[in-house]
């Protein structure tokens, strides 16, 4: 697998995606969405077993816990927190859960008061997918348009067409219709 590739064994993984790496995404964000070589969290289950998507969120999750300086959930909160996303968001690659946890961080989703809850962070989730939705609506916007600028680096006018083909030029789109239905093979 290219994951076992470019990370290697699982303890390297887990070494390299740790907390401390959440900057990286927040200072690139466009890479953290749109990064082909960040694995999703379903294939890190297919690279290195069933348990690894949230035996590495829960690095993530603990060190918001110690960031907030409120209560704490307790390790088995964490679990189910971690299982549950995994579950639900598979197809998000670990650089978005990065920008995800650092983002939380900094407020952008609301705060903790009392105590970190899983039902706060499943919230400030579906906030940021909401975010996510607009950067690939973006993207894929921004892509049309650039192929559509390509395309038309390529494009002649129907006048050239027509001649480059042997009808008799216009700019009259009816008009080459007859022409080019007329002498078109037939079936």
């Amino acid at each position: 697998m290219l994951v076992l590739q470019k990370y290697g064994e699982r303890e390297q993984f887990l070494k390299q995606m740790n907390p401390t790496t959440q900057r990286f995404a927040a200072k690139y964000p466009a890479k953290a969405f749109f990064s082909e070589s960040a694995p999703t969290l379903t294939v890190l289950r297919h690279a290195y077993g069933e348990n690894m998507p949230a035996m590495w969120m829960l690095p993530q999750i603990f060190d918001l816990c110690e960031f907030t300086g409120v209560k704490k959930m307790d390790e088995s909160q964490a679990v189910s927190l971690a299982n549950v996303i995994t579950q639900e968001y598979g197809y998000l690659k670990v650089s978005e859960l990065l920008l995800f946890f650092y983002r939380m961080k900094t407020g952008r989703y609301g705060m903790f008061f009392g105590a970190v809850d899983p039902m706060r962070i499943m919230d400030a989730l579906s906030q940021f997918m909401r975010e996510r939705a607009y950067e690939y609506e973006l993207k894929k916007n921004e892509d049309e348009k650039r192929e559509r600028e390509e395309a038309a680096k390529n494009a002649i006018s129907l006048r050239e067409f027509c001649r480059r083909h042997g009808y008799p030029e216009t700019d009259d789109i009816l008009e080459a219709a007859k022409f080019i239905n007329v002498n078109s093979p037939k079936d």
